[in-house]
């Protein structure tokens, strides 16, 4: 029920690309022009929701040729990031997300938009537990898809979607300790995480096995694809200017996946020379991740 009145609410909105909802209020805060209470950003909407989901999958390929090359530590940085640019997707889709609006002055620009009972998105500021603009992002869609713990077999696919783990925390310990993944030939790190630990972590992240926080970011990452292209895919069913939109994104998305993981001469060959990175075992999960996102 709750999943159709998200997707339902889409059912008559526009799709304009030409603009975004921070550079659309802010022309209208400069001119003094904007009702806090009423924003008309409906047509902004799902092109704004198709961005940040092509920065998400961007940023999800970036990694796995980082994990090829055995760059552990940065590849699960830039996990982070995709999986931060599909919540910010998801939470468009809920009604109840942060956008920037610079006219409101130097401190005061981050604020929350939110769908009210009333049909319709009103300005909010935004109270101290979202301050941080990247761990209010996160525990916004905790919220937002909490739905997604009551018993249903169906919502089992998307609960690491919310998983309670401190992203924001994980994703600064990996960046910014000096010591953590041993990927150079160094002969000293204090908390190392080995390749070989790295590589197994990798291939056993989809059985909920890993032993290690910063590979749970994988799971994490599936589930929110998950989620995103299960509720995207209703909406094209009954929105007819967003379907032409989402079925163009997928055919660039398929033609994308095939030179990624295309079988001639030279990737087999590539295969063979990187052979101990596990080059070939990365490839196929992703891959089989993505059909299965676009089956």
């Amino acid at each position: 029920m709750i999943f159709n009145n998200i997707v339902n609410e889409f059912q008559n909105y526009s799709y304009n690309d030409t603009s975004n909802i921070s550079s659309y209020l802010n022309n209208l805060k400069s001119i003094d022009s904007l009702d806090e209470n009423n924003l008309n950003i409906q047509e902004y909407l799902l092109p704004e929701v198709m961005t940040l989901l092509n920065k998400a999958v961007l940023n999800r390929f970036s990694t796995d040729l980082l994990f090829k090359e055995n760059y552990w530590s940065w590849g699960i940085v830039t996990l982070y990031y995709s999986n931060f640019f599909l919540s910010q997707a998801l939470n468009r889709l809920k009604g109840d997300f942060f956008t920037f609006i610079p006219s409101y002055g130097r401190g005061q620009g981050r604020r929350n938009i939110k769908l009210d009972t009333d049909g319709k998105y009103k300005l909010l500021s935004i109270s101290n537990a979202y301050k941080d603009s990247h761990g209010g992002e996160l525990k916004k869609i905790k919220e937002n898809y909490s739905f997604l713990l009551l018993d249903s077999t169906q919502n089992n696919n998307f609960l690491r979607a919310i998983s309670n783990i401190n992203e924001s925390q994980i994703r600064n310990k990996v960046n910014y300790q000096l010591t953590h993944f041993k990927e150079l030939s160094l002969k000293k790190f204090y908390n190392n995480i080995s390749l070989e630990e790295c590589k197994f972590e990798y291939n056993n992240y989809c059985t909920h096995s890993t032993a290690h926080e910063e590979f749970k970011f994988l799971g994490i990452n599936t589930d929110r694809f998950n989620l995103i292209f299960y509720m995207l895919n209703k909406i094209k069913n009954i929105n007819s200017d967003f379907e032409n939109k989402f079925i163009n994104f997928e055919e660039i998305l398929r033609d994308e996946t095939r030179y990624k993981f295309s079988n001639d001469t030279m990737k087999i060959i590539e295969n063979k020379l990187n052979a101990n990175m596990n080059f070939h075992s990365i490839s196929s999960i992703l891959e089989k991740q993505i059909k299965g996102l676009l089956s």
